[in-house]
């Protein structure tokens, strides 16, 4: 476990490997970024709630790592404040948040003065911290090939997978909102610029350069990997590889979940939040659909009928608030016509 106080992180990283795959992958997704287009002058300032008691995550409810640890702290029953960061006008590259993680990174979870980053760390702290509440913890008996998928889990590159599904449409069926096409070029754009907004950061917080330059040298990296179509379809192929693997699990064990019947641990939940990235991509034909992986698709729908699942999603109203910003005026005659329809539904389920 690794974590640091929050007097401590000024100017100081948290004492872990730069390099490791977990940190890499939950790294690229935090590129991802649902923007109106032109970043608006914002100089944003330590929010009062950080000197508030009890547990605060910082995070964005579009995040792929955020989602598996608000749907934790749901399903462990644990009172917390959530703070949305401004993802869209660069917030995590703000000098409060850079004292908070001078990764700028999202989640972040504060506990006082406790400061634990990265989804998987957090996830750990939970049950080290609130043994009396559910556990989510695989048992120690737990299958070493269920270990495996956990550890699988939490390297998988999700924002090479998300960014590399925009510019090889052709691997995707029917992306779901808020990804459909213009936001898609809207992201798509803020990404070109993202390397030179970093290192315009590094120049007006010097005590955070060093961080800031090491991720925009990082984002120019895996640029030239993401626009590789072979490594792309390199990735899906591993993809399949592991899914197939589950797939025979699930159908083997004959069970609910990955480590019985009794509930969900730790590794549904981020297999779980795999599944539906896939799906709003529109890759679940290729995974799961139409009977290819029976098991998986019964499993992704018992994941989705869980409340803890249904808290964390995104309401119709705030995804469509960002389709509408991020998509260019030439297109939005027609998705209003879509919008309507969708607020419509909304309304009478209400």
């Amino acid at each position: 476990m690794v974590f640091h106080t929050r007097n401590a992180c000024k100017n100081h990283l948290p004492p872990r490997s730069p390099n490791s795959a977990c940190d890499l992958a939950e790294a690229s997704e935090d590129s991802l970024e649902l923007t109106c287009g032109k970043m608006a002058e914002h100089k944003f300032k330590r929010p009062s709630i950080a000197s508030g008691d009890g547990l605060i995550i910082y995070c964005n409810q579009y995040s792929y790592y955020c989602h598996k640890v608000l749907q934790a702290l749901h399903e462990k029953d644990i009172p917390f404040t959530k703070y949305e960061i401004d993802v869209t006008n660069d917030e995590h590259f703000s000098e409060w948040f850079l004292e908070l993680n001078p990764r700028a990174e999202l989640p972040v979870l504060q506990n006082g003065l406790l400061i634990v980053p990265g989804s998987s760390r957090i996830l750990d702290y939970l049950e080290e911290t609130f043994p009396k509440t559910k556990s989510l913890r695989m048992p120690h008996d737990a299958d070493t090939v269920v270990r495996g998928f956990r550890q699988t889990l939490d390297n998988l590159p999700i924002g090479v997978l998300t960014i590399g599904s925009f510019l090889h449409p052709r691997y995707t069926g029917s992306p779901k909102f808020p990804f459909v096409l213009p936001v898609r070029q809207t992201i798509l754009a803020r990404e070109e610029t993202l390397g030179d907004r970093l290192r315009s950061y590094a120049t007006e917080y010097p005590a955070f350069a060093e961080v800031l330059l090491k991720k925009a040298d990082f984002h120019d990296r895996k640029r030239g990997i993401i626009a590789s179509e072979e490594y792309f379809g390199k990735l899906l192929s591993a993809l399949d590889e592991f899914l197939t693997n589950v797939e025979r699990y699930l159908e083997a064990s004959e069970r609910e979940w990955l480590c019985g019947t009794e509930g969900i641990t730790i590794v549904d939940i981020g297999l779980a939040t795999l599944l539906n990235r896939l799906y709003v991509l529109g890759l679940e034909d290729r995974f799961w659909s139409g009977g290819c992986r029976p098991r998986l698709e019964q499993y992704y729908a018992r994941a989705c009928q869980r409340s803890s699942f249904q808290c964390v999603l995104p309401s119709k109203v705030s995804i469509l608030r960002t389709v509408w910003i991020n998509t260019p005026p030439m297109y939005k005659a027609g998705l209003a016509a879509v919008s309507s329809v969708l607020l419509s539904s909304t309304l009478l389920k209400r």
